[in-house]
């Protein structure tokens, strides 16, 4: 393990972060200051040729999007620029329980008929490209960054990539029509659908925060204002975790519209009454969500590989957040079925031992549906055939996981001497953001520090602050129980990202502990 001291200067604390994430040194340069991205994908000018004769012949577009947020970006970035370029184009978002994932022919001639227009030209964006459009009599163009099938649909033209979110290839496609196409709802999807940051996911993502940090969109500025966030600099992790999951909110509960709505709002009032409806989806999501966590939690101590849950009581929109956490909490795969009176939904959580998608697959006689991959993944299943597929999976997995200690695991970037932990340092730490999936932040060990005060701190005190060595500050988020196995004077090691405190003009190095060692 590497060791930073006093002496260690910031370009060689860089150098071993880029070594331990498989950054070369010829790909150093490009890593730390991403370039505009220039992408190429293929189909994309075949893509944007049938759109601008489209545009040009006045023909009547539907882009056809997701109730994600790299669904719902996909869909408003494709819009503002044909709607920009005067087309006559209209979004529709589907709704979780009443459209299900995926393209629907039969939801699709619905939604023509209530708008009583004859559409000439669909757009999927993020809805997989398994399709069956034999039903549909007008042109279409796919672009998804799913793994296809081996059989592909006979459309006009198909953009795909899995290297980038569905909201990634809207942008690359938006920008053949038009140069000044947004990338900051690119840089939103492609963190909130958790792709690598590495690559040209990092230079959509650092170039649309740049965007968003000199001129906001109205919608991202009325987000974060209901949010009661104020912050001159946003950043990855405001994508990741304030923006994105109020947008996914009305997905999850309510009308994802809503959120579409609202990422194609200029006006401030209208933007503001969108943001709300948000915000208030967003709070009953987590109620809902921390309801079922708190249900599920105790029961999931076992020594059981799998955890596995159904029930009526868990709304199809937030089972896969609820297999989330208890995957998180156990280091467990988990499954998490919503129960309905004929075809229940089913999310899954999985971790690197396990190849969740490999195992449902083995089970696909009991599914009506399954998708994803290695790491999360849903399904339908006919309810009568609940418990028939409980005790067949959880037999895969207990035989796929035998004689397995699932253990998570820390990477550790290396060990830090306290006296380390500088602006200066962290400065030159935080050149590698944003950080998130494919470049994590930084965790450092530090041994042998010393308490020298402590306490909790939050309006539950469920937080520990603490001052280590020689005045170091830390805090340990969700952590205030372990208060009463700490004393002052002790010696601890720790796990820690490095951050920096601002308080009124003054910055201070700060350690944000991850876990204890007594």
């Amino acid at each position: 393990m590497h060791f930073i001291d006093t002496h260690t200067t910031p370009q060689e604390i860089i150098t071993i972060l880029l070594k331990n994430r498989g950054i070369t040194q010829s790909q150093a340069k490009e890593f730390i200051y991403p370039v505009v991205p220039d992408i190429k994908l293929p189909n994309v000018d075949k893509a944007a040729k049938i759109i601008k004769t489209s545009i040009q012949d006045n023909k009547n577009i539907l882009i056809y999007g997701d109730y994600d947020v790299d669904g719902i970006t996909a869909t408003a970035i494709l819009w503002r620029t044909l709607n920009k370029l005067k087309a006559n184009v209209i979004p529709f978002i589907p709704h979780r329980e009443i459209d299900g994932y995926g393209f629907k022919a039969d939801s699709f001639l619905r939604f023509q008929k209530e708008k009583n227009i004859k559409f000439d030209l669909i757009i999927t964006v993020d809805n997989g490209i398994v399709a069956d459009f034999k039903k549909i009599k007008c042109d279409i163009i796919v672009t998804d960054h799913h793994i296809p099938s081996d059989k592909l649909p006979k459309v006009k033209a198909i953009v795909h990539t899995t290297n980038l979110s569905g909201s990634g290839i809207a942008y690359v496609l938006a920008k053949e029509l038009d140069k000044n196409a947004d990338i900051t709802l690119a840089a939103l999807g492609t963190v909130a659908d958790c792709l690598p940051l590495i690559g040209d996911n990092r230079n959509i993502v650092v170039q649309g925060l740049k965007e968003i940090n000199k001129s906001p969109n109205m919608a991202i500025q009325k987000i974060m204002e209901v949010a009661n966030i104020n912050k001159n600099i946003l950043t990855a992790y405001d994508l990741g975790y304030v923006i994105g999951p109020r947008i996914n909110a009305t997905g999850r509960i309510s009308d994802p519209t809503d959120s579409l709505r609202l990422l194609c709002s200029d006006d401030a009032t209208n933007a503001l009454k969108y943001a709300n409806i948000l915000n208030t989806n967003n709070a009953k999501r987590q109620e809902l969500q921390s309801q079922a966590i708190d249900e599920c939690l105790p029961k999931s101590v076992t020594k059981d590989k799998l955890l596995f849950f159904a029930d009526t009581k868990y709304l199809p929109g937030i089972i896969g957040l609820i297999a989330g956490k208890l995957t998180e909490k156990n280091y467990k795969p988990s499954i998490i079925i919503s129960i309905d009176k004929d075809i229940s939904k089913g999310s899954c959580r999985s971790i690197e031992e396990l190849n969740i998608i490999e195992a449902l697959k083995q089970h696909q006689d009991l599914l009506l549906d399954v998708g994803g991959h290695k790491l999360a993944a849903g399904f339908s299943i006919a309810t009568k055939n609940i418990k028939k597929f409980q005790k067949a999976i959880t037999k895969t997995v207990e035989k796929l996981l035998k004689d397995k200690i699932l253990i998570p695991k820390n990477n550790i970037d290396a060990q830090i001497e306290s006296a380390a932990v500088t602006i200066k340092n962290i400065n030159a730490i935080n050149l590698l953001e944003p950080f998130g999936v494919g470049n994590p932040k930084p965790i450092f060990l530090l041994k042998n520090v010393i308490i020298k005060s402590l306490r909790t701190v939050g309006s539950t005190k469920d937080h520990l602050q603490l001052k280590l060595d020689d005045s170091l500050s830390a805090i340990a988020f969700k952590q205030g129980k372990l208060e009463k196995h700490l004393k002052i004077g002790q010696s601890i090691d720790i796990l820690a990202n490095l951050d920096i405190n601002i308080w009124g003009n003054t910055q201070t190095p700060q350690l944000v502990i991850k876990e204890f060692y007594l």
